[in-house]
């Protein structure tokens, strides 16, 4: 079945501290997901009092079970498998210390709505194995600057698990003929430990459109996508898939998309999701870094050449 990417970026929602004692320790940036108990809240309720809310005693993702948190993907990775399955429906709080950060919801992927908060899946294994967690939303349809330095980023920089990730641009645009296009993008690892990136060169396009839809274009309230976007269906990435970025470098792709019934002229804006390894089970950890979970998604007008 074609993976289906989510083009959510993350919006948090922050509250005052929240006076519980069960939840206090020394460090003021001790990150733990608690469940919230049962009975409180409907899957679709987003008017929430974080403090007023109970959670359940014991925490769901404990602080030493958490390796690093991406920026880039907002994903948790972990050192520990957590099941997700049994908590679909439900919703969690993410607590640094003695302070309620944000809530999300276990939002299932046969709703026909989408989530209106941070949102995990949790069918299990389906896009992300057990030893990830990846907040996914609507993002773009609320407002706020996620790179300033809210509270929950305050609080990953303070606790030490807070890492960059890579950086996804588009550069380039180019007409190869009435129904194909060649798009250019860039992926810049501005962390500080080695990621592993899927590689359209090394897997195929066909391959990599079958994790990602390519890019689409708009011009004055006209939307161009494909009629069909041709790809090859794989059960499991190969270790020659992925593309070795050192801290610092950059890898730049072209990559050929046809299909489309017709195709505009002169400055368009261009939409991508760059894909992450859709990994169901297995290690993330590689040689010196790690391989890149999530979606990055990116917005940029080019001029078509």
């Amino acid at each position: 079945m074609k993976t289906i990417s989510y083009l959510f970026v993350l919006v948090f929602l922050t509250s005052c501290l929240g006076d519980i004692d069960s939840y206090r320790n020394n460090s003021q940036s001790d990150i733990k997901i608690y469940i919230v108990k049962e009975g409180q809240l409907t899957i679709h309720e987003t008017d929430v009092d974080l403090n007023s809310i109970q959670l359940e005693r014991n925490p769901w993702v404990k602080s030493s079970e958490i390796e690093l948190y991406d920026w880039s993907s907002h994903t948790f990775y972990l050192n520990t498998e957590k099941e997700k399955g049994k908590y679909s429906g439900r919703h969690f709080v993410v607590v640094s210390g003695d302070e309620r950060l944000f809530i999300g919801v276990f939002f299932p992927m046969y709703m026909s709505s989408f989530p209106q908060m941070p949102s995990i899946i949790p069918e299990d294994g389906f896009f992300y194995p057990k030893n990830v967690i990846h907040f996914g939303q609507l993002g773009y349809q609320f407002t706020g600057n996620m790179e300033e330095q809210n509270e929950f980023k305050k609080a990953l920089i303070s606790s030490g698990i807070m890492r960059e990730g890579i950086k996804v641009e588009l550069t380039r645009l180019k007409k190869k003929n009435q129904n194909t296009i060649e798009y250019t993008f860039q992926v810049t690892n501005i962390d500080k430990e080695n990621i592993y990136v899927l590689d359209p060169d090394k897997m195929g396009a066909s391959r990599f459109h079958y994790v990602t839809n390519g890019t689409w274009l708009s011009k004055d309230n006209t939307y161009y996508f494909p009629n069909q976007v041709n790809h090859t269906a794989f059960e499991k990435v190969q270790d020659s898939w992925y593309f070795k970025l050192h801290p610092g470098e950059k890898m730049t792709r072209n990559v050929e998309l046809s299909n489309f019934p017709t195709l505009p002229s002169g400055k368009v804006k261009c939409s991508f999701s760059f894909p992450g390894s859709n990994m169901k089970s297995g290690d993330w950890k590689k040689s010196g870094g790690r391989i890149w979970i999530g979606d990055y998604y990116v917005e940029k007008e080019l001029v078509m050449e």
